[in-house]
This record gives C-alpha cells, structure tokens and sequence, in this order.
C-alpha cells in the first residue's frame, strides 16, 4: 500500500514546493515587493517618496522622506520597482590626507573645509552577487557655482580602471539629486572591485554630499546572501 502511494506522496510535495518557491518569488519575478519612487501630487507640486504601498486609510506613501529636488532629475520610467541601496554622504572619506572636512548638523551630509577640493572621496560598495546594477543616484546640496562629480567605478584586480558611470551636482537649486545613465552591470567580486567616488570641486557648507542609492536587480532568489561566499583559488 505504501509503495502505491509514494508517487501520489512525492508529486504532492513537488507541486507543494513548486507553490511555495512562486509566492516567495524564485526568478526575475521576486516575491518581495521592492521600494520604488511614487509621484504623490499635492496641489500643484508632485513629490516623490520612497515605498510600496501608502498605509491603509491613507492616499499618499509615508513611509519616507521624499525625494523631491528643487531642480532634480525626475526619471518616472526608470529606474522602476527595483531594490537599492543606500549610503549616507558621512561615509565617503578622503583617499589624500590635504583635506580638512566636517559633517552637517543631522550627521549625514559632508563636506571640504579647506584643502585640496579636487581630491577625491571614495568609499566599498557592498551589493549580492550577481546583481544588476541599473543605475546610480547622487543627494547633495548645492548652492554654490559649482558642481560636484561622482562616479561608480568598476576596477580590475590590480587597481585598473574598467568602466565608470558619472553623475554631477547642479549650480545653485539647494537640496537636489541626479542620476547616471543606465549602468547595466552585472556584479562579479571574483572579477572586480567597486567603488563610489566623490570629487568636491568647492568648499564651504553650500556644497555638500548628502548620500548616494544604487539601484539594482537582486539575483536569482537564494543567490544575494552577503557576504559572498568566493572559491579560495580565485587569484
């Protein structure tokens, strides 16, 4: 009798766990719902906000400061229903030792006191394995005349540079963001090294770096566990 029923069994919990891996979501689909940015529209300004679903009883997202830039770029096409991630302005420092600089009042932002302002910032950039980077996002604020640069480098495993995708601040507009242009890159650590790197370009609390967010496809489900796991032989 038992042996009758063991296919039946088996199948069962075949078609169990097949149910299971679609609602977590084991492919390009993921399961989770990932934060994207929401136009809100107030009046006559439209705001835009961080989340997935506004909370019930409410018609517009709260579950974050907006993204709303005095004269950013606002992108509602892309990037789309991807996950980020976030690093505050604080943790970039100086790779040079010329640079005297102090952090904003909220402990977030940064910026040159005095010193050399075309040296550049820099800090480890920690996604899964095997995610595709879609794009890379600069917060700052910018009231001076000049503008700020940022770049996502890619390097070899001798320090060389392999691609980079730049992003500037903008003239005098205040709080504001603005975006690189499509990155496309799959993240492979046996490969490459990243990094974020800032350059000043000015000093004084009118040009300050308030954070950047990658934004990015997750690998397959099961694959984003951090910290890779990398084979001991890789050079």
């Amino acid at each position: 009798m038992l042996k009758k029923q063991l296919p039946t069994i088996v199948m069962s919990t075949g078609l169990a766990l097949l149910a299971l891996l679609l609602v977590l979501g084991a492919g390009p689909g993921r399961g989770m719902v990932a934060a994207q940015d929401v136009a809100v529209t107030t009046g006559s300004t439209t705001e835009w906000t961080t989340s997935a679903e506004p909370p019930a009883g409410l018609t517009t997202p709260a579950y974050s400061v907006p993204d709303n830039p005095a004269g950013g770029q606002l992108r509602p096409d892309a990037p789309d229903a991807l996950t980020s991630y976030r690093i505050a302005g604080a943790a970039l420092k100086p790779r040079e030792n010329d640079v005297s600089y102090t952090i904003g009042t909220g402990g977030a932002c940064t910026y040159v006191v005095s010193g050399d302002t075309s040296t550049v910032w820099n800090a480890a950039v920690w996604l899964p394995q095997g995610a595709v980077v879609d794009t890379l996002r600069m917060y700052y604020y910018d009231t001076s005349g000049s503008n700020s640069v940022a770049w996502f480098t890619i390097y070899d495993l001798y320090g060389g540079i392999v691609n980079e995708w730049s992003v500037s601040s903008s003239g005098n507009t205040g709080n504001g963001f603005f975006d690189t242009a499509l990155i496309n890159h799959e993240i492979d650590y046996n490969t490459y090294s990243y990094l974020l790197n800032w350059r000043p370009v000015a000093s004084g609390s009118t040009l300050q770096l308030c954070g950047f967010r990658i934004f990015y496809e997750p690998p397959p489900f099961g694959l984003n566990f951090l910290p890779t796991l990398l084979d001991e032989t890789t050079p």
